[in-house]
């Protein structure tokens, strides 16, 4: 039946609990008092999902709605509880869970955490303002209550129950079905098990991310911001965004500084030192809720980082307001003691939690990532960071059911190295004296190779003055070259606000969207593109990935464009250049050569390898004048067969 009472949320189908279940788990609450913080930790031989789902209980759970019964793969089913009256405090798992226990159609059972949700309706305070000059406005809607969602990837009858666990024991809901049937969506995206270097989804298409950061919206545009802002990186090809929990809280925001990270600033926080330790800020999760269904209906998939390293510097304004320290009642004395004090990582693994519970549904979210530049934490040791890491990413990996990868950054090699860390993450700034093809080659073999892992930055951008290139040659050439130096994905551009939105630079990223559609990167063995003499001018370099008998290239002339006493300067066109690429087998093959500011096909060549040749063996590329830099795409015919 629809739900009309105050006890769940509209449109909902109400589901009441039908027979009582006598196993009551034997519970014992442990107390731990640290740094003036009382933590209370559970020790329960509750049901596991290996159990399955048993309706009923030592009490009953009524009035569960499912708010969605009829899906696709990998979509939202959502089920939602109202209880007469709020637990103290229901974002501690140590004082009350809800949990969904979930049997899907090949037998599988998975256990799901719930979570306090409060819902909210959005509107503008200033509609007749623009851009980040307006002000949005949410208001709560309903009464807060317990959710838990949920997504699978097979197709059929699946059934549920959700169980409530507080001091008073075990309440269980009746069993629940809804049904999920073939849909389009392609599902979590894996470290690729044909080749390590690259993503793929469950069914082996290929994930390549091309896109940027976004992590937080300025002054207190909120949603609307990823309105605007999304929609355009999605129309243009971008595919990923990077996006930040941060501390800072929306309410608190005023006009101190001028940059990402700082109180002009807000990401999706949940503590904040408005919340204070262990309590959630709700508006800001369903700010994230928004932004996490735009993704889904835009395609691109994103990143949720949970630790901001500048609340982990004394001398960084920030230090002062964060919420941990002693001063404001948390644990946490000095920076690095968040890497050990037993207070502050119990508040983290609780966070984590909620996170999983509240995000972990969507398969566009694609990693976590643990820390942003953990090794600039004040006091920092590899081995506190690794300790850290291993704790969390085994956490993650046991409460996340669908097994999403793990990141973190940005240049700790001990850390890298843990199993618990999937995608290797550095992060790239350069003054603007330097190539930044050339800047960003280096800067990947420095941080990100040797893992056996996937790589990409997480963060990449001119250190200086940005109007120096209004056109955004330097971030062209970041795409490019991160694109094709064997990482898993494009460097990922932090000037977001001032320099990509302002200069409106999304087209950047359609032209190699067009170039690497299709490309299925796992299947083949790449190697770095070399030549075999030097290039005509010798000032050409090649960039690329090289396999037996294809290759991806990218041909960048550092001259086309370089910022000389802050000043952008553009150098001449090239004409009559000449490159001999080597690590191809004997044959003939077909050159497609691309436009790199329109994503067109300009002109196809052929040319033949013979490995008996002496002088200038390999392949020769003769490109097609070209002002900058241009690519290829290289494959090998097939042998004519004798008549």
């Amino acid at each position: 039946m629809t739900a009309k009472g105050p006890r769940g949320p509209r449109n909902a189908t109400m589901v009441h609990s039908l027979r009582p279940h006598g196993r009551t788990p034997a519970a014992t609450l442990v107390g731990l008092l640290v740094g003036g913080l009382a933590l209370l930790a559970w020790s329960a031989d509750a049901a596991s999902a290996e159990d399955g789902p048993q309706a009923g209980g030592p009490g009953e759970l009524p009035g569960v709605a499912v708010l969605k019964a009829a899906v696709r793969q990998h979509e939202k089913v959502e089920f939602a509880f109202t209880p007469e009256q709020p637990p103290d405090n229901p974002f501690d798992p140590n004082e009350v869970t809800l949990d969904g226990v979930f049997v899907l159609p090949s037998g599988r059972q998975v256990r799901v955490p719930g979570f306090w949700f409060q819902d909210y309706r959005r509107d503008l305070k200033n509609v007749d303002a623009q851009g980040i000059d307006r002000i949005e406005v949410l208001t709560a809607v309903e009464r807060p209550g317990w959710r838990v969602r949920f997504s699978s990837g097979e197709v059929g009858p699946h059934r549920a129950v959700l169980e409530l666990k507080d001091r008073r024991g075990v309440r269980r809901s009746a069993e629940l079905a809804f049904t999920v049937a073939a849909g389009p969506a392609r599902g979590m995206i894996r470290v690729s098990p044909r080749n390590a270097a690259f993503l793929e989804d469950r069914a082996g298409k290929v994930f390549f991310p091309i896109g940027q950061n976004l992590c937080m919206y300025q002054l207190k545009e909120g949603t609307y911001y990823y309105d605007r802002l999304l929609t355009k990186l999605g129309s243009a090809g971008g595919n990923y965004v990077r996006l930040w929990q941060e501390y800072s809280a929306p309410a608190g925001l005023k006009l101190e500084r001028v940059g990402p990270g700082d109180s002009t600033f807000a990401g999706f926080p949940l503590e904040t030192q408005i919340t204070g330790l262990g309590r959630y800020d709700l508006p800001s999760a369903w700010r994230l809720d928004y932004v996490t269904d735009l993704c889904e209906r835009l395609d691109v998939r994103w990143q949720l980082t949970f630790e901001m390293t500048v609340w982990w510097q004394r001398r960084h304004p920030k230090w002062s307001r964060n919420p941990y320290r002693v001063e404001h009642g948390g644990p946490i004395e000095d920076p690095a003691d968040y890497f050990t004090n037993a207070a502050a990582r119990e508040l983290v693994r609780r966070r984590l939690r909620y996170s999983v519970a509240r995000w972990g549904w969507t398969a566009h979210l694609l990693a976590w990532e643990l820390w942003n530049e953990v090794d600039n934490v004040e006091g920092f040791t590899s081995d506190a960071c690794a300790a850290w890491h291993r704790e969390m990413g085994d956490y993650l990996r046991r409460i996340d059911p669908w097994g999403r990868l793990i990141t973190t950054s940005w240049r700790d090699r001990q850390t890298f190295a843990l199993p618990q860390i999937d995608i290797v993450q550095g992060h790239s700034y350069f003054r603007p004296q330097f190539d930044a093809a050339e800047y960003a080659l280096q800067d990947t073999d420095h941080l990100m190779r040797g893992f056996g892992k996937p790589f990409f930055f997480g963060e990449q951008g001119l250190q200086g003055p940005l109007d120096v290139d209004p056109k955004g040659k330097h971030f062209h050439d970041c795409l490019w070259a991160t694109a094709l130096s064997g990482a898993a994905g494009t460097g990922m551009y932090w000037w977001w606000h001032n320099y990509i939105e302002p200069y409106n630079l999304y087209h950047h990223y359609t032209p190699l969207a067009k170039f690497i559609d299709g490309v299925d990167l796992p299947a083949f063995k790449w190697q770095a593109a070399r030549t075999s003499r030097p290039n005509i001018p010798v000032t050409l370099r090649l960039y690329g990935l090289v396999a037996t008998d294809r290759a991806l290239l990218w041909v960048h002339d550092p001259l086309g464009f370089r910022i000389i006493d802050g000043k952008g300067v553009d150098g001449p066109g090239q004409s009559g250049a000449s490159l001999n690429v080597i690590g191809l087998v004997d044959g003939e093959y077909r050159i497609d050569w691309w436009d790199t500011t329109t994503g067109q096909v300009v002109r196809t060549d052929r040319g033949r390898v013979n490995h008996l040749r002496h002088v200038g063996y390999g392949l020769e590329l003769r490109p097609p004048d070209f002002h900058g830099d241009i690519a290829a795409q290289v494959s090998r015919l097939p042998e004519k067969t004798p008549e």
